[in-house]
């Protein structure tokens, strides 16, 4: 398949950061022939972080990104960490199965989630973690509504290169808490229409959504993911993104087969 038949990666990121976090994949992604589409919510780096709302992060991704990127080809998500939440729940309805019985072109053929916050329908981000925010997030910093993750570099980028620190601080973005306080919409991920094109990969050494909690999420999810045990912290697309082009490019053809 050329690379305009192949479907696109709508890259939605975490909580405190931004589509650039993703740069170090592209360029493994590239010589898959596999294309990328940035996908930003509004609860990062907020203009007014007491009135964000998960629902309206669900609705921004889904109505300025994923529909018109839908009107032209197939896409497949990868979400990471909170953008599990934005993004499945984004996708709901639009498979690739209910489009073409709407007579739609373009469908949302697989999800991977990395280290992907999971929720129900009705729950916030802030119910799945347990109701009490863990000490690195940084509440009311650097100014009201809004948060931080410090110290970063052991949160997140445990497994990096300490001489990386300053480079990887710019990555880090205020965002908007009240985002993770505020009920989650239906996830797409629990239609019939995403069995065997549910991928996890899993982050054993996260610092961040540890391992154990990423087991209680797609247990209480019901349904099955092809878990993928990835020896990293939480962002492998930064320490190891050759490793995971490699893991995206083989789930992305098992989707297209399929």
């Amino acid at each position: 398949m050329t690379s305009a038949e192949l479907p696109v990666i709508l890259l939605v990121p975490g909580a405190f950061g931004t589509p650039a976090g993703f740069d170090k994949l592209l360029p493994y992604l590239k010589e898959a022939k596999l294309s990328t589409h940035p996908g930003p919510y509004p609860s990062c780096n907020s203009s007014n972080p007491a009135a964000a709302t998960c629902s309206d992060d669900v609705a921004s991704l889904r109505e300025t990104i994923l529909i018109p990127l839908l009107e032209k080809r197939d896409v497949v998500i990868l979400a990471h960490s909170y953008g599990g939440v934005v993004a499945g729940c984004a996708a709901k309805d639009l498979d690739k199965d209910t489009r073409s019985k709407q007579g739609q072109v373009g469908g949302v053929i697989g999800l991977i989630y990395v280290a992907g916050n999971i929720t129900l329908e009705g729950e916030s981000l802030l119910d799945a973690v347990g109701g009490a925010y863990p000490p690195f997030i940084k509440i009311d910093n650097p100014s009201p509504g809004l948060a931080l993750i410090e110290p970063a570099m052991s949160v997140l980028y445990n497994d990096c290169d300490s001489a990386q620190a300053s480079e990887l601080a710019k990555h880090m973005t205020p965002h908007a808490y009240s985002a993770f306080q505020t009920e989650a919409t239906a996830p797409a991920w629990a239609a019939k229409a995403f069995d065997g094109k549910r991928a996890y990969i899993r982050t054993l050494d996260d610092c961040c959504n540890p391992v154990s909690i990423q087991d209680i999420w797609m247990e209480k999810s019901k349904v099955e993911w092809n878990v993928i045990d990835f020896k990293t912290g939480h962002m492998p697309f930064v320490s190891q993104p050759e490793m995971l082009a490699t893991q995206i490019t083989k789930l992305i053809n098992g989707f297209v087969g399929s």
